[in-house]
């Protein structure tokens, strides 16, 4: 509401950052005319396997040290060192190892993912009381079983946090990438129209980006509610207090 005010009060403040009402009119034509949807279907797509592969290979990684520990104990320091590298400044050398197709934005993009997840897997898994691990082996679990009963359950959470938090780090792997080199995508809608002065241009591209966040990571939280749906509300409530 004040964005609009000032807007309309100072012409100038809506020349610099436009203003809520032309930013939803401008989103509301490259939506009827179609001129956004190859930019957002490329980027989608770019966000897609980049986040699962990121994923899918942080999780698994992550598992693998948290429970083997000498091969948690070798791989962690990289990981960490790794991790420390701004994966911004990676972004150019990925670019000329893939070119400017897909592949150098799903690099980019599983890289930012997979350090996150990795490490929130890991520390789950490094969470786990082994005197619960211990007494279910005395019982007669199964190694399957003990990955179900108690390691699952307990690094769940921690995996969930991971997921949640790659979803902003995907679309700025996508963004990154596309201002690169990139002939469509969200990141180049935004970059083509910096390019132009089109500041409402901008803030169309950036209003679609953060709306895709929100809803990617509502609909994590719905999957995190229904997987984590036997942790009792006093629990939920004593973290959020």
């Amino acid at each position: 509401m004040l964005w609009e005010i000032a807007a309309w009060q100072w012409p100038s403040v809506a020349r610099l950052v436009s203003q809520p009402v032309e930013i939803a009119r401008g989103i509301v034509e490259v939506v009827a005319t179609g001129t956004i949807w190859p930019h957002f279907d490329a980027t989608l797509k770019e966000m897609a396997a980049g986040y699962v592969i990121g994923a899918i290979t942080g999780v698994t990684l992550g598992f693998l040290c948290g429970r083997i520990k000498l091969l948690g104990d070798i791989l962690n320091p990289y990981i960490t060192l790794f991790n420390g590298i701004p994966k911004v400044a990676l972004a150019p050398v990925f670019v000329i190892w893939f070119g400017i197709g897909l592949m150098s934005k799903i690099a980019i993009i599983m890289t930012m993912v997979f350090f996150v997840v990795f490490i929130n897997t890991f520390a789950g898994l490094r969470s786990v009381n082994e005197d619960y691990v211990a007494i279910i082996r005395i019982m007669g679990a199964s190694g399957w079983q003990v990955v179900r009963e108690v390691f699952l359950p307990a690094t769940l959470p921690f995996i969930i946090v991971g997921l949640r938090a790659g979803i902003p780090f995907s679309v700025i792997g996508a963004v990154v990438g596309e201002f690169i080199a990139s002939t469509k995508g969200l990141g180049f809608f935004i970059n083509y129209n910096q390019g132009t002065y089109d500041t409402n241009g901008i803030f169309v591209g950036v209003t679609i980006l953060a709306l895709l966040v929100v809803v990617l990571d509502g609909f994590l939280s719905l999957i995190e509610r229904r997987l984590l749906k036997w942790r009792p509300e006093v629990e939920a409530k004593s973290v959020g207090a």
